[in-house]
């Protein structure tokens, strides 16, 4: 936590690696993904003095310069002509945590350390909030080219040499400016060494904006010292090597994660596949559509056959194996498809553009438990976790796509530790593989980083069922509570998943119980660890009942489901016929297994249809396959429960997300069992209990 407070921590002083917002490639990178996975990654390696001495030195320089450092760039006020927000009052806020955007009426908008080139890079995110009349669709005159905004960008710069001082602008962007109070020319003014006062003053009409203060033709901010204010002698002293001081110590940090990772896999085979998957998930990004990543994600089940030394054959060294394609195929499609500080307009009406709204009450306009809704007639928590990710990442939509391609990964983790316990590290890696290639096969690959509440959902209850599974050792207590934690945290992200995150504690019983347990009550209680059992009800119950607590304290009801679409979105609805509703519950249920809306097949839905229907089937009592995993085949019923209740709507593919991972777990331990058993030389114990030796 240290060290993420330290590298997140708003710098005065503008730099690469400078702290939040993560307005630019290598911050993005490097403070938003890279760091926190190496924190999980090697964590004993930020416990060490040396690793302790920078990280107090790091918190030392920040807190030295939010007391005595003027702020880089120039201070930015944005004006909209008419309301864009309910509620709204004063100038626009914009997501920089370097402003005041806690006080009703900010100073600044934005801190601004480069020129505007284009629509995007303007701190203008206020246009995903219109309309200001609760209910109504914005207006032509809330959006571009109607809409009419005014800016005002004020700073002061220190000349070190005689020059010209240009504003450029594009024929949209009617602007004018002052130095020291003086008024200047279109064709610039000379000014003299010192220190000198600027203020831009400009309205933006119509589209293909461009705002770009220049000093002797060049990037002012590049070419010269700009802050908010006029700097003082001991700012003056420092400035010249400040920025380095950030950047240094958070390059050290990074050298002793990375030199951990490396120590701890210390092997040119995997170093390889490391550096060859990130530039092939880089191409494949670069060059081949979205629709075909799933052809080239399949490709990494060759990983299976590397050699991978024993104390790397756990979840970590699934990680290094698989993550880095990942990870990189989405980097660079954010890269390509978004950019970084560039600004992302979602369709007004849609739930995304909902979420980003709420986000902004709570952030920018202090509503921290109302969350926009009184009563949820959108899923919950997301509003929460985007506004989050929007005060790290500015107003560009990169950290949830980051967000969502972790949560997903997550998923394809379970899948590996599941059937790596039962089958083996290479199996485990077949279904790591093979649960991305999944998701990305499917409808809903478009949904990563497009701010909707499901991959977020999955990957909490993905993460309670894990530490469930690793919480029979010295850390146990730790890990329940962590169990606990995330499954409430998986069904405030969506309300329909709470069978799921409730079933994550069947998770108690080890996984060599077969799915033929059920029928035998008196082997319910064997093995079982009765912890586990009774910690994720037990948290889920607390969780219910605060959220159930906040609709109380708006509406006097207390209530789980009070004013959501619980009702509009039932399957079983008054007056139906039981006929009409098993046939309701069933379409739902496939909707969900086939991840399209109407339902019907396709090749990527294979792994979910498979598994399903294993899991049904051994529940059942089906020969062979009801030796499956008791644990996992309840987990992947479960997970299809409350399609029996409720049927989504909109977006194919969205509400199949939290399956994926329990039923490719599934389908993989049921064909590496068959391959076992079919085997010449293989001696097993039983088909669910695991060969004499290590696959």
């Amino acid at each position: 936590m240290l060290v993420l407070v330290a590298a997140w921590w708003p710098s005065r002083v503008t730099g690469l690696l400078d702290g939040a917002p993560f307005d630019n490639a290598p911050d993005a990178l490097v403070l938003g993904l890279l760091l926190p996975l190496l924190l999980w990654l090697a964590p004993e390696a930020f416990r060490t003095r040396r690793a302790l001495v920078v990280i107090l030195l790091l918190l030392g320089w920040k807190a030295f310069g939010s007391a005595a450092l003027v702020h880089d760039g120039w201070c930015t006020r944005v004006e909209p002509s008419r309301p864009y927000v309910i509620d709204g009052a004063g100038a626009a806020k914009s997501w920089d945590a370097r402003t005041d955007w806690l006080a009703a009426d900010p100073r600044c908008s934005a801190i601004t350390t480069r020129p505007y080139l284009t629509d995007e890079e303007f701190p203008v995110w206020f246009f995903n909030l219109p309309s200001a009349t609760i209910g109504e669709p914005p207006s032509a005159e809330d959006l571009p080219p109607l809409a009419v905004t005014r800016l005002t960008m004020r700073g002061t710069i220190l000349v070190h040499a005689p020059g010209v001082l240009r504003v450029r602008t594009s024929s949209s962007v009617a602007a004018g400016f002052s130095v020291d109070g003086q008024q200047a020319g279109q064709d610039g003014v000379q000014l003299a060494v010192g220190a000198h006062e600027v203020v831009i003053t400009a309205t933006l009409t119509d589209r293909s904006w461009t705002l770009a203060p220049l000093w002797n033709e060049a990037d002012l901010f590049a070419a010269l010292p700009a802050m908010v204010s006029p700097p003082s002698a001991l700012d003056r002293a420092v400035r010249p090597w400040a920025r380095r001081i950030p950047f240094s110590l958070l390059g050290i940090l990074v050298w002793i994660g990375v030199s951990a990772v490396w120590t701890r896999i210390w092997d040119w085979w995997i170093a390889s596949w490391i550096a060859v998957s990130i530039a092939a998930g880089a191409v494949v990004a670069a060059w081949m559509p979205p629709r075909r990543w799933h052809y080239a994600m399949l490709a990494l089940v060759v990983a299976a056959r590397l050699p991978m030394r024993e104390s790397l054959r756990n979840v970590r060294g699934a990680f290094i194996l698989l993550a880095p394609f990942w990870l990189a195929l989405h980097v660079v499609d954010t890269y390509y498809d978004l950019g970084f500080n560039r600004m992302q307009l979602p369709m007004p009406g849609n739930d995304w553009w909902q979420f980003q709204r709420f986000a902004y009450r709570i952030y920018m306009q202090g509503y921290w438990l109302e969350g926009g809704e009184v009563t949820f007639w959108f899923q919950p928590l997301y509003r929460w976790i985007a506004g989050a990710l929007h005060m790290l990442f500015g107003q560009s939509q990169t950290g949830e796509n980051y967000w969502d391609a972790v949560a997903i990964l997550v998923i394809a983790l379970f899948s590996f530790e599941v059937v790596r316990q039962l089958r083996g590290f290479r199996w485990g890696i077949v279904a790591g593989v093979l649960a991305l290639t999944t998701y990305l096969s499917g409808p809903g690959h478009v949904f990563i980083g497009r701010g909707l509440s499901e991959i977020t959902s999955a990957g909490f209850i993905y993460l309670s069922a894990l530490c469930v599974i690793a919480a029979r050792g010295p850390r146990s207590r730790r890990l329940l509570l962590a169990a606990g934690v995330f499954g409430v945290l998986g069904v405030w992200t969506r309300l329909n998943n709470l069978p799921m995150a409730l079933a994550a504690a069947v998770f108690a019983w080890p996984l060599e119980a077969p799915a033929s347990t059920i029928w035998t009550p008196r082997q319910w209680t064997v093995k079982v660890w009765r912890p586990a059992v009774i910690a994720v009800p037990a948290a889920l119950a607390i969780g219910m009942g605060l959220f159930a607590l906040r609709t109380w304290h708006y509406t006097g009801e207390f209530s789980l489901f009070f004013g959501t679409q619980a009702g509009a979105r039932a399957v079983w609805q008054p007056g139906m016929s039981f006929r009409d509703a098993a046939s309701a519950a069933l379409s739902s249920v496939m909707m969900v297994a086939t991840t399209t809306d109407p339902p019907r097949f396709h090749t990527g839905a294979v792994p979910i249809l498979a598994g399903a229907a294993l899991s049904v089937m051994a529940f059942a009592g089906a020969p062979f396959v009801r030796r499956l995993p008791l644990a996992l085949t309840v987990f992947t019923i479960a997970g299809f429960a409350s399609a029996l209740l409720a049927r989504g709507s909109a977006y194919s593919g969205r509400f199949s997300v939290h399956v994926v991972g329990a039923t490719v777990a599934v389908l993989t331990a049921a064909i590496a069992s068959v391959y076992y058993r079919f085997r010449r030389g293989t001696n097993l114990v039983s088909p669910w209990t695991g060969p004499t030796s290590p696959p």
